[in-house]
């Protein structure tokens, strides 16, 4: 067999991501002899992110530090910048020559190992009638910040005042002692399981932006209540969820959930609807991944390049090379400086968090306040 030079870099914040036994690497294993190394022709990468994990906020690797092939890796809602990467897998639906494949409902499976989007084809929906023994919430709702417009914010709280909604995130946390969980350690599953209907909001409604969200809700045996991209139906049975754009208001939409909450009838009648329009959807998908991944690594290691490495292309390379060395320099986010004061005034605390590190961070704002 080939064999292929590669390295990650940027995936280690998802869970304790080993680039040493991960789902991108048990693919490349089936067809290459893999090498995974710090010189390599290759590197698997997220959104600008580095290796290993975080320094004092800042992460220790770029990758522009890598002028190899890059194929990047991302679940969040960002667009490629295809003068930075040659490749892409993420979770909107672009076309462009033979450098992105479109992967919905969970990208995060291959970088946390996590195997819910391939198990729900083989879920058995035939759901017992004692089976709703087994809630003991109306609903949950599981967020660490708002959604763009506040959509995910304010829905919660117009179905709260209905009817109370559990809600275990760490944005409007209404557990007792502030309990919250997570979806790395299967905390986040148990306590769906344990409810009636999940809120599955994006955190953007962005056409084909479909995150892992829907399929976790799904797997937990909860009907989903989502919020998000259009091109959701041409995926999931629209008889198996809700889907709030279906609904003139948010009254009208709680309505109807409010209706299959007190009818145990249409309450079976959707949690006992087939998920997938197509049944192979996860298996499809996979391979096609995998197909994908195949195709990049197939070409000789010269003809693989697809982004522009002159010109242009160049200077904007240098520019965002010269911008993380400022940041890791200390110089943009000093709090004299005007355009870092008005960036962290509108900077959710997450991602404050995610870029500098919590303790700087919070020293920053501390300091912008007086």
């Amino acid at each position: 067999m080939k064999t292929i030079r590669i390295n990650f870099t940027g995936l280690s914040g998802r869970g304790g991501f080993n680039p040493n036994d991960n789902q991108i690497l048990d693919i490349l294993k089936k067809h290459y002899n893999v090498e995974v190394c710090d010189d390599p022709d290759y590197v698997v990468c997220g959104v600008l992110y580095a290796h290993g994990v975080f320094s004092d906020g800042i992460f220790d690797e770029y990758i522009l530090n890598y002028p190899c092939v890059r194929i990047m890796i991302e679940g969040e809602n960002y667009v490629p910048d295809y003068n930075l990467v040659d490749y892409s897998i993420c979770q909107y639906p672009i076309k462009y020559l033979d450098r992105n494949c479109y992967f919905p409902c969970g990208v995060e499976a291959f970088t946390s190992g996590k195997t819910e989007f391939r198990e729900l084809q083989n879920k058995n929906r035939n759901y017992p009638d004692d089976f709703l023994k087994t809630k003991e919430h109306f609903a949950s709702f599981v967020a660490s910040h708002d959604s763009e417009h506040n959509i995910r914010g304010n829905f919660f709280k117009a179905l709260n005042k209905r009817k109370r909604v559990e809600s275990v995130g760490s944005y409007l946390n209404n557990q007792p002692k502030g309990k919250t969980v997570d979806w790395l350690d299967g905390s986040k599953q148990e306590f769906i399981k344990k409810s009636k209907f999940a809120l599955c909001f994006e955190s953007t409604k962005d056409e084909g932006f479909i995150t892992e969200k829907i399929v976790e809700a799904f797997y937990a045996d909860a009907i989903p209540v989502y919020y998000g991209s259009s091109n959701i139906k041409e995926i999931f049975n629209p008889k198996a969820f809700i889907d709030i754009s279906d609904y003139r208001s948010f009254d009208d939409a709680i309505d109807k959930i409010l209706e299959i909450e007190n009818d145990d009838r249409l309450y079976f009648e959707m949690l006992r609807q087939p998920i997938f329009n197509n049944p192979n959807y996860p298996e499809e998908k996979l391979n096609e991944v995998e197909s994908f991944l195949c195709h990049i690594f197939d070409q000789p290691l010269d003809k693989a390049y697809r982004r522009s490495r002159y010109l242009v292309s160049e200077y904007h390379e240098n520019f965002m090379r010269r911008a993380v060395t400022r940041e890791k320099n200390g110089e943009i986010w000093r709090p004299d400086n005007e355009v870092a004061k008005d960036y962290l005034k509108h900077l959710p605390n997450h991602l404050g968090h995610k870029i500098m590190g919590e303790k700087r961070y919070g020293k920053m704002k501390n300091k912008l306040k007086k």
